[in-house]
């Protein structure tokens, strides 16, 4: 085998191929994995702390509005002072007859907010004063004085306490409107005397508190805690027995915003965010496993497109190596020729690489025996030198010219850097070509596109001709069919330039005149006849049915045009023209809408 890879120089060029292609595409795939994985991550970091910090403001706000709500009863103060006062002198009469105004404003506040429960009125020994909820009153005699909420609430002297989810002591066991709750509550003073009278309390539902928090769609096996101040769980999107106490004092014990723990059901990527001024902790966790889950995703996907380049590159590979082979397999059938006595035989001369110098050596050797051939055998000589030139009048000059020049030029000077860069453009044309996504792109994206492909062509033909480009930035993030510009690229190089010598040039300009911008591909080449001008653009103004049934030589053109009028109207599209100095353009009219990024 290695016998065999040293004789054959096209097992040599094509594993070289194979080598400088596989190697760079496998550590290009290998590290975008591992960055599509990190940015995975790291994305679902930022989300998920963004969410938690939405949510965050929600509950706070939520929690402003009932404080606010609470000083409300301020606005009709003395019906509640009165009712309050009465109450603790014992005026039996008093305290009837200020019942009603004060029961009244209460109910009102509550039916005027609908995300209030229920409203409570105390008096300074917990008894129950006013009880009404959005589903009636139903209370038992029970006072609260020695409950913890009530005396904090006291010594707190006007200010609001935050009570945690709660079921009212004071409301039957029995009764449906016992539901839980979380609660305001503060003093009411008497500010003509500052001194304190009893205690309002507001309730909203727990239900109704989280009810935006709810609604939100976690991802799968993803858990939420809301956690209060005394480490009770007040919401929780899972069941409580699907964490331990140990995983929940892991959560709470977490350092930063957002981390890793270890818990009984693995690796946990947590957010944790707190609610300052209640001292309340907003929790999410998801098992790292999810994220891993998804980054196999990703990793199909990543490996299908190595394979996928892979394969094109051992395409690739075979064609470059049969490209080079086969010049010199003609090099070496025309040496045996020589070696079995065929003078006749020449090797065409063209460019400057090394195929070009063995052919020089070539008919430079062939030359000499002529030569010699002449001095010693003269006569014959003589008719051999008719033969010659018979046989060289008949030969096409450029046979091995447009082979060699063409292929080896690029692949073969040992500049395999350029051909690597060569490579990488073909597979960023394949790529773009075989790509179904949008099917309006960025001027900027396709004037990449195209000045790869103008590489690939410079290669080819050398400085044959130039290239040149007038491109306002304006117009970069401007809108364009994709694939639009490379057909008519491909007509000036093939029409225009190629039947050129040299001092060929062609021209790219994209320039913005108000709600339009307008791209302008010129060359200097062969030109247009006048009837052939007029034909396209006669075509270029008929509707797509009547081009259909014609036949034309100027197929890509009218493609081209016709998908720009279908995208953006009948306004837009192609126009042929011939310039003051004879260059052929394509005037090509499109709106100036900006992509949205």
């Amino acid at each position: 085998m290695l016998r065999f890879i040293r004789k054959s120089i096209k097992i040599k060029l094509f594993s070289l191929y194979i080598i400088g292609i596989t190697i760079p595409i496998l550590l290009f795939g290998s590290l975008s994995y591992t960055m599509s994985t990190r940015t995975l991550e790291q994305e679902y970091r930022n989300a998920q702390s963004n969410l938690n910090r939405q949510i965050v403001k929600t509950l706070e706000e939520n929690i402003k509005n009932m404080t606010r709500q609470s000083m409300a009863v301020y606005a009709n103060s003395d019906d509640i002072v009165n009712l309050l006062a009465a109450s603790a002198s014992g005026r039996l009469a008093d305290t009837v007859a200020s019942y009603g105004p004060a029961s009244n404003f209460l109910y009102s506040l509550l039916q005027g907010n609908d995300r209030l429960y229920a409203v409570s009125l105390l008096s300074m020994e917990g008894k129950v004063l006013y009880y009404s909820s959005k589903q009636g009153s139903s209370i038992n005699l029970q006072q609260v004085a020695d409950e913890a909420w009530f005396q904090e609430t006291l010594a707190r002297k006007g200010m609001p306490l935050l009570i945690e989810p709660h079921y009212k002591s004071y409301i039957d066991n029995k009764s449906p409107n016992n539901k839980a709750v979380l609660s305001i509550s503060r003093t009411i003073i008497d500010f003509t005397n500052s001194k304190p009278l009893g205690v309002v309390v507001f309730d909203q539902e727990v239900s109704q508190f989280v009810q935006n928090v709810s609604d939100t769609e976690w991802e799968r096996n993803q858990q939420f805690r809301i956690i209060g101040s005394s480490g009770a769980s007040i919401y929780s999107n899972t069941e409580a027995t699907e964490t331990s106490d140990d995983d929940l004092q892991l959560l709470l014990q977490g350092a930063g915003e957002s981390f890793r723990v270890e818990s009984d059901a693995g690796s946990l990527l947590v957010h944790s965010n707190t609610l300052e001024n209640y001292g309340w902790k907003v929790i999410t966790s998801i098992p790292a496993e999810e994220l891993s889950r998804k980054s196999l995703f990703l990793r199909d996907i990543h490996l299908s497109l190595l394979l996928f380049l892979i394969l094109i590159a051992f395409l690739l590979s075979i064609f470059f190596t049969y490209l080079v082979n086969k010049p010199m397999k003609h090099l070496l059938l025309s040496l045996r020729k020589l070696g079995k006595g065929d003078f006749k035989t020449r090797v065409a001369i063209g460019g400057e690489d090394e195929f070009s110098q063995i052919g020089t050596t070539f008919n430079g050797m062939v030359e000499n025996m002529e030569r010699l051939i002449q001095e010693n055998y003269q006569k014959d000589m003589l008719k051999n030198q008719a033969e010659f030139d018979a046989l060289q009048s008949q030969i096409n000059p450029h046979f091995l010219f447009n082979t060699l020049s063409s292929i080896l030029a690029v692949l073969n000077k040992r500049d395999y850097e350029r051909s690597s860069t060569m490579l990488r453009s073909l597979s960023d044309l394949f790529r773009y070509s075989l790509n179904r996504g949008a099917a309006i792109v960025a001027f900027q994206e396709e004037l990449a596109h195209i000045q790869k492909y103008l590489y690939i062509q410079s290669c080819r033909f050398g400085s044959k001709y130039k290239v040149g480009y007038d491109i306002d930035e304006e117009v970069l993030a401007n809108g364009i069919v994709r694939l639009s510009l490379q057909p008519l690229v491909e007509n000036a190089i093939i029409h225009g330039l190629e039947p050129l010598k040299r001092g060929g040039e062609l021209k790219i300009t994209a320039k913005a005149f108000g709600d339009h911008y307008y791209i302008y591909i010129v060359n200097n080449g062969v030109g247009i006849s006048d009837g052939k001008l007029n034909e396209i653009n006669d075509k270029l103004q008929q509707s797509a049915d009547i081009r259909e049934r014609s036949q034309s030589d100027s197929l890509g053109m009218l493609n081209v045009d016709a998908r720009i009028k279908l995208y953006y109207g009948k306004e837009f599209g192609l126009r042929l023209y011939r310039g003051n100095t004879g260059e052929t353009g394509v005037k090509i009219t499109l709106p100036a809408r900006r992509l949205a990024t």
